[in-house]
C-alpha cells in the first residue's frame, strides 16, 4: 500500500524527502489536491479547445458567406459580425437599430468623405483619358488618321 502511494506521489511531482516526512492522510491530501488541479488543467484545455473549433467554424462560415456574395451577389448577402457573434455585438446592434442606423454601411469621417470625392474624381479622369487613348490607337490601327479627314492628295506633284 504505501509502495503504491509512493509511486503514485512521486509521479505528481513531489520529493521523496517529503512522503517519508509526511503521515498517510498528509499524502493522501497532496495527491487529491493534485489530481484536482489536474482536473482542472484537462477541463480548462478542452474549454479552449471548444472556442478555438467554434471559432474556425464561425470563420469557415464567414469565408463560405464572402465567396458566396462574391459569386452571386443578387442572391446573397454578406452578414455582419454581428450574425456571427450576437453575444459580443448584440448590444451595438439594439443601440444602432433605436437609432435608425444602418450598420452594413459604416458612417464615414468628413475628411474620408473627401478622400474619396477626390479618389472617385481621379478614377473618373484617368478611365476618361484612357478611353480617348484607347479610340486613337484603335483609330490608328483601323488605317485611319486621328483627325478623322481624309488624307492630302499624294500624287507625287511636290517632286
Amino acid at each position: 500500500m504505501i509502495w503504491g502511494l509512493y509511486t503514485t506521489f512521486l509521479d505528481a511531482g513531489y520529493s521523496p524527502q517529503l512522503f517519508w516526512q509526511l503521515s498517510i492522510g498528509e499524502v493522501n491530501d497532496l495527491l487529491e489536491s493534485y489530481i484536482r488541479q489536474q482536473d482542472g488543467k484537462q477541463k480548462k484545455r478542452e474549454a479552449e479547445n471548444k472556442d478555438q473549433i467554434m471559432m474556425l467554424y464561425t470563420q469557415a462560415l464567414q469565408i463560405a458567406n464572402m465567396l458566396g456574395a462574391m459569386m452571386d451577389s443578387k442572391h446573397v448577402q454578406m452578414q455582419p459580425l454581428r450574425y456571427y457573434y450576437p453575444y459580443l455585438f448584440g448590444e451595438e446592434e439594439e443601440a444602432i437599430e433605436d437609432t435608425g442606423e444602418q450598420t452594413d454601411k459604416p458612417k464615414l469621417s468628413p475628411e474620408m468623405r473627401l478622400h474619396k470625392a477626390r479618389m472617385d474624381d481621379f478614377a473618373f479622369r484617368h478611365n476618361r483619358a484612357f478611353r480617348e487613348k484607347q479610340k486613337k490607337q484603335e483609330g490608328e490601327q483601323d488605317g485611319r488618321n486621328d483627325s478623322g479627314e481624309a488624307p492630302g492628295d499624294h500624287t507625287g506633284s511636290d517632286i
